[in-house]
């Protein structure tokens, strides 16, 4: 990266040199520093650099610096010239003249000249002067029966004093010294959330000068152990209902913080990781150690003394006036250094913080309730820190009415973290007049200064851009570092006092960070504005290259922004691996597809073709991480399929992309010949649907470029890809025949395939724009599809001792995970059966294992229980009581903050609880019978479709489980329903009839009959290629599986519903009846792979039915088989007491 720096800059860490006393006076105003001072600071440290002083030469005297003048081979006015020069640059980047630069000199010193006359103006903090720190609990002693925590459960308050308070930390003093914990040592801590007694486990800690690092409480035992090595811990305190692994923690002892038990461990000496341990000794008064987001790189442990963070606190308290009646929100999570603000901001001023049993992930309306009550008691809050995208969760409607309200008990908002709601936003948040009585705020800072560094105090909702604004206390300057490059500069923030230790950075210089001021990069581009306020424009690294451009999608993300109406959302994303951009949209309400059709090509005229998304995706909320803000990485993996087919790919290219209107229509059966002939030739002259060339829909050489790029990823034969291409842009060739030729190419399973994309040759047909020849012929690829041998064979077989009923589950490829009757949970390797892990349950295991990621996973269990284990390690992470036996595979919502448990729980057979807290956020009794089947979740809708062996089927809302619609079959429901399409789901009772119903109201609208019960799940498959319609394939107990054909057409205008009808395909004896699900194999040609009673396999063509393979096995299957299609292998447990694995 090049940059014009004006300091000495090594990593990520620019170093610059202290200043001396006079000046360093001259930069403390009674207000903040100005563009002069920086500029000053600027000249100054670039002066030192031209005559070479050292960092460590920073205090020599001007005699000095004289001496060495005369020694210089260089002479002393080509030095001068150089700074005049430097100068000149300066003030022109800043916009002043030297002569305003002069002038505002001038204003100064008179300015400071009235402030020290009118006593105005200090030097140092008071709280540096103070001789109690202000967590010290002789400081906070004299608070007495003052609220210092208080717990909100519904409308009831238990509130915790600072007495009270005062009194259990030195209980926990106690507890401390009785295990000889040693004093000026880090500890750290493990909870769920905030309690009264998490606030006085920080208290104890700091009070016996030790400082605190709060943990994540999802994390594996073997990553906590390796991050707090790194960061130099040994000693952890646990909350009474959660756990570690013994295996690298020893368990020292057991007590009570104010009525809540903690577990207090210490490291286990490791041979990979060694004794915890630092390069260099931490800083004197140590407070605490945070590790960062990931947000300005890759995270890093960052060790924060008091001297950093107590200036911060008393600059906000002064500034937003914080005092003994406020009631700040304690919502922000321990790995979050802004939770430290808000704790720390009560201490300090005496007032209270609340906390609440709800989070914003699970529920942002029962959060609003306990903030701000509709009652006159209990009283609501003062203060709130929030980041906006989490902010925004609670609504518009409850922002303007019970937040941001003239009568609400509100004083202060700060938003912080991300980036500032612009005004348009802003006007529908608030009247302006709000701003009078409340202060709404834009806070700045990073974690490696922790925790915030810039206030901005918003007085006015005209303009489009709200400044990041002033630093908040004296010891902060802020510094815009050029970068050529991009045309930009990337904000700095220094200091000399507020200094933190990072080691990944810090241990590079060598003690050149013990004096002086030093800056930390913050990784966001910025500019300045005509009045000199700083402006936030984008992230670094949100800068990437595109077919040959450099393009922002910060600058893409503002355009489209002017495109939406007042409340939408967007936000820009990078797919890296295709190179593709996609751009979501948050709509306040459901669009139609019109209706973003609309949206969207009104958004592409305004955009060049580098900037044009390649894929637009309108959802009703974005996804937020553990801290609040955007998750990124998340909203990026819903939005890209994953192993998308690849006639998908362009379908869905041609529906959201380009001006395609879909199939033509057909001419009636009615119709006589000469008819038909008319309509083919009006469809010569006049394409439409799939006679439309890519050309003639819309698509460019751009376009085709980026498809052949993503859709060449999962060709075998490198010539095909180039074929793509030729074909896409030869406009004799319709969309109809690039179907047809992505349905016989060889694809491969995974995204693993990288080449470039070659340029067409000079003669190729996609360089004939301008031809306009109609006698050529387009390009026609055929493939003979010769009869394959298939042969499947055993690679393994694991023995579980009892029988397995429960359906294989694998996660990405790299493990099978299967239990069974024995109680007994294995996860093994998919390629050589080896045992990764093992897990012993109370009870026999038939529910299909749940992963949450990649070392998380739950499964339920006969006993009633929800059990999360780490599949790599076999540990038990938590465990849930649900009520009852669980057969039915749980749900993980969209967007991982949810599991749902249907099971045999007479009181409540469908639970909801968060993933990460495992709090029980809902629960509900759906029929007055168990469920068998598994939920499943409506794509978008935040609800879910629930089945039960009473035959009710029942639409719930993620939320708050809510029932939205209720419908009864008359016969049980033991198959998992699915989704057919957007606006249609799938059911099939056991007495052998499938439904098709409308997601909107549960009414059936189709129903096929088949010759027996149906026990197996419905699978479904859409071929690009059979334009509108799907497949669908279940098992029967009339020993038949069955194909069927299905057609939905959507409604048109007029219409009041879809419509749905079935026709069998297909359907073949396999010689027994069928419990389990068939398994779709991508293996060419498409192949079903299904299982009977009696320990029959067999594989059948998808297209006709036909047996290509069978055997048997040496007992009955009941086990519903999983496929992995990067090994070609197929798993499936039988009730002979093994897993087998069989494959080409």
């Amino acid at each position: 990266m090049e940059a014009d720096s004006l300091q000495y800059q090594m990593s990520d860490t620019v170093i610059k040199t202290e200043l001396n006393d006079d000046e360093e006076e001259e930069t403390i105003l009674p207000d903040f520093p100005t563009v002069t001072d920086y500029v000053k600071m600027e000249i100054k440290s670039e002066a030192e650099e031209l005559l070479d002083i050292e960092p460590s030469c920073v205090g020599m005297c001007k005699t000095d610096l004289d001496d060495d003048e005369e020694e210089s081979e260089t002479p002393v006015g080509d030095i001068k010239m150089e700074i005049k020069s430097e100068t000149e640059e300066l003030l022109e980047f800043v916009g002043m003249s030297e002569t305003e630069f002069d002038d505002d000199k001038e204003e100064e010193s008179k300015l400071k000249a009235k402030s020290e006359s009118e006593g105005l103006l200090e030097t140092k903090s008071p709280c540096l002067d103070e001789s109690l720190k202000l967590y010290d609990i002789q400081r906070l002693r004299k608070y007495g029966d003052v609220s210092f925590v208080i717990k909100r459960i519904d409308a009831l308050d238990v509130s915790l004093s600072y007495s009270k308070a005062v009194s259990s930390v030195e209980n926990m003093l106690e507890q401390l010294h009785r295990n000889n914990i040693p004093t000026g040592i880090g500890i750290a801590f493990r909870i769920f959330n905030h309690t009264p007694s998490s606030c006085i486990l920080i208290l104890g800690i700091l009070n016996h000068k030790c400082h605190f690092f709060g943990t994540d409480k999802m994390m594996a035992s073997k990553d906590l152990h390796e991050q707090m090595s790194r960061a130099g811990i040994e000693y952890l305190l646990v909350s009474g209902h959660m756990t570690v692994g013994e295996s690298f923690f020893e368990r020292l002892d057991n007590f009570l913080i104010y009525n809540e038990e903690y577990k207090l461990f210490k490291l286990k000496p490791n041979c990979t990781d060694g004794p915890p341990m630092l390069a260099r000794t931490l800083p004197d008064n140590m407070c605490y150690t945070i590790t960062t987001t990931g947000t300005t790189g890759q995270p890093k442990v960052i060790h924060v003394p008091y001297e950093c963070i107590s200036p911060n606190i008393v600059g906000l308290s002064e500034k937003l006036n914080v005092s003994m009646a406020d009631i700040i929100y304690l919502g922000t999570p321990c790995t979050f250094d802004p939770f430290v603000v808000e704790l720390f901001l009560a201490m300090q001023n005496g007032a209270a913080v609340l906390i609440c049993h709800h989070t914003m992930r699970e529920s942002p309306s029962k959060v609003l309730n306990a903030l701000f009550p509709t009652s006159v008691t209990p009283a609501g809050i003062t203060v709130l820190q929030m980041t906006p995208s989490l902010f925004r969760q609670f609504g518009t409607s409850a922002i303007r009415n019970r937040i941001l309200n003239s009568s609400s008990t509100l004083r202060v908002l700060l938003l912080g973290g991300e980036p500032f709601p612009n005004c348009d936003e802003l006007v529908t948040w608030m009247d302006p007049r709000v701003l009078l009585q409340k202060r709404v705020c834009n806070i700045y800072g990073i974690t490696e200064i922790s925790c915030w560094s810039l206030l901005h105090i918003v007085r006015t909702l005209q303009g489009s851009h709200i400044p990041l604004g002033q630093p908040i206390d004296d010891h902060t300057v802020v510094k815009m570092q050029r970068l050529k490059h991009l045309n930009t500069a990337e904000l700095l923030l220094g200091s000399a006092s507020r200094r933190t230790y990072i080691p990944e950075l810090d241990d590079r210089m060598q003690g050149k960070l013990l004096k002086g001021m030093v800056f930390r990069a913050t990784g966001d581009l910025v500019c300045r504005t005509e009045g000199n306020s700083i402006i936030y424009q984008d992230r670094s690294n949100d800068v990437v290259k595109r077919a040959g451009a450099r393009i922002s999608l910060g600058l893409i993300t503002r355009k489209i922004e002017r495109c939406l109406p007042s409340g939408e959302l967007v936000t820009c994303l990078w797919q890296e691996q295709f190179q593709k951009l996609i751009c979501c949209i948050r709509t306040l309400e459901l669009k139609t597809k019109v209706q973003q059709r609309a949206q969207t090509f009104d958004i592409l005229s305004k955009l060049s073709n580098c900037e044009q998304p390649d894929r637009f995706i309108y959802l009703q909320h974005f996804p937020c991480n553990s801290h609040g803000k955007l998750d990124k990485e998340l909203l990026l993996k819903e939005c890209t399929p994953l192993a998308e087919p690849a006639q998908e790919i362009l379908k869905s290219f041609l529906h959201d992309r380009l001006e395609w209107l879909g199939e033509p229509s057909k001419p009636s059966s009615k119709s006589g010949k000469r008819q038909r002939l008319e309509k083919q030739k009006q469809l010569l002259n006049h394409p439409q649907g799939y006679e439309l060339s890519f050309r003639q829909a819309g698509g460019t050489s751009f376009h085709a470029i980026t498809l052949c790029r993503e859709i060449g990823l999962r060709m075998c034969i490198d010539d095909e890809q180039r074929h793509l291409f030729e074909i896409l842009l030869d406009e004799n060739v319709p969309l109809k025949a690039v179907f047809q030729f992505l349905d016989t190419a060889k694809l491969v399973a995974n995204n693993t395939k990288l080449k470039p994309l070659e340029p067409p040759l000079e003669n190729a047909p996609g360089n004939a724009e301008s031809s306009g020849s109609s006698n050529r012929c387009g390009l026609v690829i055929k493939r003979i599809e010769q009869p394959v041998n298939i042969h499947f064979q055993l690679h393994w077989k694991v023995n579980f001792n009892k029988c397995i009923d429960s359906p294989v589950a694998e996660y990405e490829g790299r493990y099978v995970c299967v239990g069974a009757h024995s109680k007994l949970l294995r996860t093994l390797d998919p390629r050589s059966g080896l045992e990764l892990s093992a897990v012993k349950l109370p009870d026999r295991i038939e529910c299909k294992v749940t992963f949450l990621s990649l070392e998380l996973a739950v499964v339920g269990c006969y006993d009633g229980g929800l059990y999360a284990f780490n599949p790599l390690t076999g540990d038990i992470a938590w465990h849930v009581s649900i009520g009852g036996m669980i057969k039915a595979q749980p749900l993980l919502s969209a967007d991982a903050s949810r599991i749902v448990v249907c099971s045999y729980a007479e009181d409540y057979n469908v639970i909801c609880i968060s993933s990460t807290t495992q709090e029980v956020l809902w629960c509900l009794k759906v029929g007055e019978k168990p469920i068998f089947a598994s939920p499943i979740e409506l794509p978008y809708a935040q609800s879910v479709i629930i089945s039960a062996l009473d035959g009710r089927y029942t639409r719930v809302s993620l939320a708050d489980g809510s029932v939205q619609w209720a419908q009864k079959c008359k016969e049980p429901i033991f198959s998992t329903p699915a989704m057919l399409d957007s606006n249609v789901f799938l059911i099939a009772e056991v007495a052998g009839e499938v439904h098709a119903c409308h997601t909107g109201n549960g009414r059936i609208l189709a129903t096929f009959k088949a010759d027996g019960n149906i026990f197996s799940s419905l699978v479904v498959k859409s071929p690009p290629t059979y334009m509108g319609q799907s497949f669908v394939v279940f098992g029967c107990i009339d020993r038949h599986v069955y194909c069927l054909r299905t057609k939905t057409t959507q409604p048109l205008l007029g219409q009041l519903s879809v419509t749905v009808s079935f026709d069998l395909h297909w359907k073949i004896d396999v010689g027994a009846p069928i419990y389990t699900t068939p398994t779709l194999i991508n293996i060419q040609p498409s192949l079903i792979w299904s299982s009977t009673t009696d320990g029959r396999v067999q594989l059948m063509n998808f297209n006709n039915g036909e047996i290509r393979w069978s055997d048997k096995l040496p007992g009955e299957i009941f086990s519903t088989s999983c496929y992995i299609e990067r090994l070609k292998r197929v798993y499936v447990g039988c009730r002979n007491n093994y897993l087998y694995c069989m494959g080409v």
